[in-house]
Order: C-alpha cells, then sequence, then structure tokens
C-alpha cells in the first residue's frame, strides 16, 4: 500500500551498510525530507498537511541499513507546534522493530528539545537511537493506528456475529473512505420507550491516535461478556463513529482533512461535499435528538493532548444558569425572593462523568477538567451540538505521551509514566464503566460525591464573562 504525496520512498539502489535509508509512502506515513549531517546524524523535515502548511506534528517512517550497534540522531527540524511536553521532559516518541513488535517509548535521557541557532532558532526535537541490526525500524510521533488497521479489526467484530453488534455504511469521504456508524445495543428493538442512547465519536483530528486506541478499549470492552458490560447494553443504546476523518489518517496528517480543514471547526455549517462525515453525523445527531423514542443522553468526542499529561474532560456551559449561581448569594439572601430559577442540580450533574471517571483510572485529572465558553472553541463537536442537543457533550482529551499519578505507597509522591497500547485501552474500560455508575446515579441508585463545586471547573477568562452577563441580567430585572 502506498501513498505517494511527498513523503520519502526507499532508493532503488541500498547505499553501503551504514548509511540509512528512509521510508514513509506508506498508510499513515510522514516524513518530507532527510538530509544527511553525518553517518550517524540526519536532520528530518515533516511534511505538512495536504493543503494545509500550517501543520506539521504528525511523523511516522522507517529507515533501515544501519550497521550492528550503530548509534543515530534524528533531529526533527520544522515542527510547526513549539509548546508541547518535549520541553518539560515527560514525552517521548514511539519505535517499532522487527526484535520488538510493539511500540515502545523511546527513553527520556535519548531525547533532547531546544532552540538551534544552526536551524533559524526553530525550536527542535532531537532523540538517538542504537540499531540492532540493519533490519527495518519504525519512528512515529505516537503510537499509530491507521485507516487499515480500523477496518481490518471491525471486519474481525462483524465476525463473530454478535447479536447486539452492527455495523452501517454512513457516508463516504471525499477519497470514497468508509466512515463507520457502530452500533451497540442489547435490546431487542432500536427504540424502547425510555431506551437511552450515548454517542461517541473519534479521530477528526488524523494525528490524535490514542483516540483511536481509547476507541478501541471501548468498543472491545462493550462487545465484551463482561458482566458490567452486558448491563451497559441492557440500558443504553451506543451509536459510535470510531473514525471520522479517514482520509486525513490515511494521509498521514495530523490536523486536516485531505482538503486541508480542520473538521473539528466545521460543525456550524458543515458542507456535504467537502466535509461529509461532519454533516452526516451532526445530520444523525440532530434526527435522533427530534426522535421522541430516543433520548440521547451524552455525545462525547474523543481527542489526544500535545501540551497537558493525563485525560482529562472538557464541557460546556449553560450561560444562563451559571451566570446566575454566581451572583445568587451576593445579591439576595433569601432564595424565595431570587427572580430567576437556579438549574443548581444541572450543573452538578455535569460534574458526574468527570467524578466517576476519576475514581477509577489513576490517569484521569479533574485538575485539567475545565467547563469553557472560549470563543476558539466555536465550531467544534462539543461546542456545537452542545448548542443543538437537550444531552451532555464533552471533549474527552488523553495525552499523548504521559500521565502523572500518585504512587501506592501512600506518601503523596507523583510519578510521571508514559502512556502505551494497553493503557490506552484501559481508559476506554475505565470510561464504560464510568457510564454505567452515572447512569446508577441518574436512576438514583447511587450518589455521587462531587469534592469540588461547578464554578472551579471554570477558567478565569470563563468567570470573568459569566459575572459580566449575570450582572446585565439582574439589571434588565430591576429595571423590569
Amino acid at each position: 500500500m502506498s501513498c505517494n504525496i511527498g513523503n520519502v520512498t526507499y532508493p532503488d539502489t541500498i547505499p553501503g551498510q551504514g548509511n540509512l535509508v528512509f521510508e514513509a509512502s506508506f498508510e499513515s506515513g510522514n516524513l518530507g525530507r532527510v538530509d544527511k549531517v553525518s553517518c550517524s546524524e540526519y536532520d528530518l523535515f515533516i511534511r505538512p498537511d495536504t493543503l494545509n502548511s500550517k501543520y506539521r506534528v504528525w511523523f511516522y517512517f522507517e529507515c533501515k541499513n544501519a550497521t550492528e550497534s550503530q548509534r543515530i540522531i534524528f533531529n526533527i527540524v520544522n515542527f510547526s507546534k513549539q509548546r508541547t511536553l518535549f520541553e518539560m521532559g515527560i514525552a517521548a516518541p514511539v519505535v517499532k522493530s522487527n526484535a520488538n513488535n510493539s511500540w515502545a517509548r523511546i527513553p527520556s535521557r535519548h531525547i533532547y528539545y531546544y532552540r538551534s541557532s544552526q536551524h533559524n532558532d526553530r525550536w527542535i526535537l532531537s532523540f538517538a537511537f542504537i540499531f540492532e541490526s540493519s533490519d527495518p525500524v519504525q519512528f512515529a510521533y505516537c503510537i499509530p493506528y491507521t485507516y487499515g488497521q480500523m477496518q481490518s479489526w471491525l471486519n474481525e467484530l462483524e465476525s463473530r456475529k454478535y447479536t447486539f453488534f452492527h455495523r452501517d455504511l454512513l457516508i463516504h469521504t471525499v477519497q470514497k473512505r468508509r466512515v463507520d456508524l457502530i452500533t451497540i445495543d442489547g435490546s431487542s428493538d432500536t427504540f424502547q420507550g425510555s431506551k437511552k442512547m450515548i454517542f461517541l465519536t473519534a479521530r477528526v483530528h488524523p494525528g490524535e491516535s490514542p483516540s483511536s486506541h481509547v476507541m478501541h478499549g471501548i468498543i472491545e470492552f462493550l462487545v465484551s461478556k463482561d458482566d458490567r458490560a452486558q448491563k451497559l447494553r441492557k440500558v443504553y443504546c451506543f451509536k459510535i463513529i470510531p473514525m471520522l476523518n479517514p482520509d486525513g489518517v490515511y494521509l498521514g496528517n495530523y490536523r486536516c482533512s485531505l482538503m486541508g480543514h480542520d473538521l473539528n471547526r466545521m460543525w456550524r455549517g458543515p458542507s456535504e461535499w467537502a466535509h461529509p462525515s461532519i454533516y452526516a453525523v451532526k445530520s444523525l445527531l440532530t434526527q435522533y435528538d427530534n426522535n421522541p423514542q430516543a433520548q440521547t443522553v451524552i455525545y462525547v468526542d474523543l481527542h489526544a493532548h500535545s501540551q497537558k499529561p493525563n485525560c482529562f474532560l472538557y464541557g460546556n456551559v449553560s450561560v444562563t444558569a451559571v451566570s446566575l449561581l454566581f451572583l445568587f448569594k451576593k445579591l439576595f439572601k433569601n432564595q424565595k425572593k431570587f427572580p430567576f430559577p437556579v438549574e443548581e442540580k444541572s450543573t452538578s450533574r455535569q460534574l458526574w462523568l468527570p467524578q466517576l471517571l476519576s475514581e477509577l483510572s489513576e490517569d484521569y485529572s479533574l485538575e485539567f477538567t475545565q467547563f469553557n465558553t472560549d470563543v476558539e472553541k466555536a465550531g467544534t463537536g462539543r461546542r456545537t451540538m452542545g448548542e443543538l442537543l437537550s444531552c451532555l457533550c464533552y471533549t474527552l482529551e488523553v495525552s499523548f505521551f504521559s500521565y502523572r499519578h500518585v504512587d501506592s505507597s501512600g506518601n503523596g509522591i507523583q510519578h510521571c509514566t508514559p502512556y502505551l497500547q494497553y493503557k490506552y485501552e484501559a481508559l476506554g474500560e475505565a470510561f464504560c464503566r464510568a457510564l454505567l455508575n452515572f447512569y446508577e446515579a441518574d436512576c438514583g441508585i447511587r450518589e455521587v460525591l462531587l469534592e469540588r463545586p461547578f464554578k472551579t471547573f471554570l477558567p478565569a477568562r470563563a468567570q470573568k464573562s459569566l459575572k459580566k452577563q449575570a450582572r446585565k441580567m439582574i439589571q434588565t430585572v430591576m429595571i423590569k
């Protein structure tokens, strides 16, 4: 399978051993140019996203022809993103060889992130690697999860002949790849009275491969024989789009689609031709929301984050409810005199899923969890669908690299652990278990003890904006 869009390819004639040769002309591959500095050092240039030179982050390439025990320094010299966890020393690319057929993190002691005067004062990511043989070795920004890999896995899931698992073609992409819709539902009918729905999407940004590994863990748990999975299938109907941007994933883009569009800024007015997956998913969500027999409870869009460790949720803000809550105690001593209904219960309910997930997963961070109204997030799936749907909408972010957690000794010491594939998948399972606990809380058979009030999850900018809005609302009522 080739992907000839400007990636380097193996030459027809292999040079003498010890001179590395590079290949990235495969699915999700990305490496645009290689400059040989010496036999032990190479400058590597990331190919920009197709039709959008702004984004140069994802890389995925293979090299071979090294001598045994040869030490090579690779310099990624044209990163477009400067603020990353590399500068904090808690990030590492991944490597896979024939000797070790699973992806591993490059040790932090072999990674350097610095400004280079030799490269026009740009930030450079350098990492060293010692080759065991001349066999091919693959390197990537994070653990890849390709479109072909997903298709093979979905084919295998179909072959298991689960009665509760259904795979449909939602729409084709611009390049005619499948956008799959997965339904997991343990009831006999799609809609049964009070049947509640959970809607999940992932991989709108093609370089954010951790979101696919988490989604893999979610789906594998949901189809398992685990008692909790069986109960989830009975109480919820799951609608899942595991890959929103197959073209971008296949082409090795980081942020954009084939046409250079950030699809997660197109939700307000998607084009059926240019943004078919967003157009179809938005239409489907709206259709379910208008169906009296279907109640969408939660919509979650899965992403990966390069500037923070751990995993965490972003949520929306009910401007009216939260603005009023900010000034309630200050302006009115007696609740009965308050001129608006106070929706404290609804804002607390938004915290249930973050709280429950934090209790089940050591890598979940309540510290990074936020509910915001940022202008730059307008047009995202979470914000747009939060305005249109009568359900809770979240973005689940998970770090490309690592998570901080307190060790089990009880002394409060924090450790930083690299994310590997199994841990991403374990997060998917924990997310499902949190959904089951959420259901029990919704039914009144479980109490969720919140560690913090809702307003503490609002960034300072959001608090300032909401307080300003509250004052305007109070003044309007006083005038009337």
